[in-house]
């Protein structure tokens, strides 16, 4: 900001404009952004909003629950990582916990149209994907409408993706917790939650300029990984923006690997 940039904060993004075969601005709900760069990261809307460009971006979103607990008076690991259960102590003595890569995957149009690519990685992880339910159609994110630019979008009816938690995740990430630490029996739930996870079939995320529309950068797809690899990939994608020697190899995240022609080659990435 210091240098001149501007925060706009709940203005959805709802498309692009194009001059010369290149992005030339952002279409916003509140105007149009004027700019022959731009990064997509959208995270669970990802996917709808390349097939509005008719890019096909394949992502799945996993429906992971989460509970809390209230705070216990013996004195707990701040942090407990496991196989079978995730347990973080918060700074108000409450504890989070978590089943790393356990979910729903809602049945979706989307879904459908990438089901041939997700097949392997589910199969893998058939012991904590689930078949899930009406979710992910109710909130929209996966539709494969298109929308038009000057009427409100699908994500300005869903600002927030906030669906239902799996009743029976919460059961087993508590029952999984109380068995690593029966310290936490005294504990209540305090309260539980859900959220999507952005997946793609070899989760990896799909960082790179599309080349169906130069100028657009796409960073989606992180799959559960976000906050472990969100600093080195946000100094790879300045890299790509700025045309500066990248951090890394970018080549492994280009998008382009999923598709169809190419997904035979990296299925096993």
């Amino acid at each position: 900001m210091k240098l001149g940039g501007t925060v706009h904060q709940n203005c959805a993004a709802r498309g692009i404009e194009m001059e010369g075969g290149r992005l030339s601005g952002v279409v916003t709900e509140a105007g149009t952004i004027k700019t022959r760069t731009a990064v997509m990261a959208g995270g669970a809307w990802a996917s709808s909003f390349c097939n509005q460009l008719d890019v096909q971006f394949p992502l799945a979103t996993i429906r992971q629950s989460i509970v809390r607990l209230s705070p216990v008076a013996q004195q707990l690991p701040a942090a407990l990582i496991s196989p079978r259960v995730a347990i973080t102590r918060r700074p108000d003595g409450h504890y989070v916990l978590a089943i790393s890569g356990r979910g729903r995957a809602d049945p979706t149009p989307q879904l459908l149209r990438f089901a041939p690519q997700f097949i392997p990685m589910f199969a893998k992880r058939w012991r904590n994907v689930f078949p899930g339910g009406l979710e992910g159609i109710r909130w929209g994110h996966e539709t494969r409408a298109r929308w038009k630019l000057d009427a409100p979008t699908p994500m300005e009816r869903a600002r927030i993706l906030d669906p239902k938690p799996d009743p029976a995740g919460v059961r087993e990430i508590h029952r999984r917790a109380l068995d690593l630490l029966p310290a936490l029996r005294e504990a209540r739930i305090a309260n539980t939650w859900a959220g999507y996870i952005d997946s793609t079939p070899d989760g990896v995320p799909g960082i790179g300029e599309l080349p169906q529309v130069p100028g657009l950068i796409l960073a989606a797809g992180f799959s559960g990984h976000g906050f472990g690899i969100g600093p080195g990939a946000g100094h790879l994608i300045a890299d790509i923006v700025s045309g500066a020697q990248p951090i890394f190899d970018p080549k492994p995240f280009d998008p382009a690997r999923f598709n169809a022609s190419a997904w035979g080659k990296v299925a096993d990435f």
